[in-house]
């Protein structure tokens, strides 16, 4: 096992990271200043990116940053539900029994969410990932799911993530009356180089490893090549090379050892 070899206390690139740990790039901290907005202003926020490009962790981050006496996050990870498995999703979080039509759901949850408001002061943020999979309908029911007093106040924030895709499904003629309602839209970037070094480092520093680093400047800049600096990639091509210069009995992993780890992972 790596680990052991490279003296890692645990292992390095994982995707269960804490919130706490995940490093602050550039990205990251751009995204919670405009979602921090966005939760002010009770609206609707839009983050697109590239596939693993680590902004749902980015979203996971900011998540952990509120306090929860003031804020109730409900996180959607599967729009293929429709929009009346959504609504019972929400109804649970909530601590609800959903009922069978989807207007009860849907009067329920505005009963709920007002209460929280109102009553709790606590303000709903509603998380939908991979957003990009709702039906084309489920925009504007979502939007009327939250919209009060004549369009002019807010039940709740309204978040979704997804890939670019989703941007140009919300440039649609139908969208049109959703997107004039975002309150912000962020493309979450790639890392550059540097931040792909940081990276890197930062990894295998919360992993325990404190003496500099097992990989080259010119594998750094192969693994960048490689990746484009998108986190996911990192993850594989760096797990992915520890385990080759694991067999290899190799302490320092340079160029070539990137160059059979990618070989590896355009086989699968």
């Amino acid at each position: 096992m790596f680990q052991q070899f490279y003296g890692f206390s645990r292992l390095p690139f994982s995707k269960d990271i804490p919130p706490q740990e995940i490093l602050a790039t550039h990205g990251q901290t751009e995204l919670c200043a405009r979602l921090s907005y966005l939760v002010s202003e009770q609206g609707i926020g839009l983050v697109t990116g590239e596939i693993g490009s680590g902004k749902s962790t980015a979203v996971r981050g900011f998540v952990a940053s509120l306090d929860p006496n003031r804020y109730l996050t409900i996180y959607l990870s599967n729009p293929t539900l429709g929009m009346n498995g959504l609504l019972r999703d929400i109804l649970v979080a909530l601590g609800y029994e959903p009922p069978f039509s989807k207007p009860k759901m849907v009067a329920r949850i505005r009963s709920a969410f007002d209460d929280l408001i109102h009553t709790k002061q606590r303000h709903p943020l509603v998380i939908i990932d991979e957003a990009h999979l709702l039906l084309p309908t489920a925009f504007e029911q979502f939007r009327l799911l939250l919209s009060t007093h004549m369009d002019s106040r807010s039940l709740g924030s309204l978040l979704l993530v997804g890939p670019p895709i989703l941007n140009q499904t919300l440039h649609l003629s139908i969208h049109e009356a959703f997107r004039q309602r975002l309150t912000n839209a962020y493309l979450f970037p790639p890392l550059d180089l540097k931040e792909t070094l940081d990276y890197i480092q930062h990894h295998l520093r919360i992993a325990g490893y404190l003496t500099g680093s097992p990989f080259s400047d010119d594998a750094v800049k192969r693994i960048f090549e490689y990746t484009r600096g998108i986190p996911r990639q990192i993850n594989r091509v760096c797990t992915t090379a520890l385990i080759a210069g694991r067999i290899d009995q190799k302490q320092i992993l340079d160029d070539s050892t990137i160059r059979k780890a990618i070989a590896e992972l355009d086989q699968l």
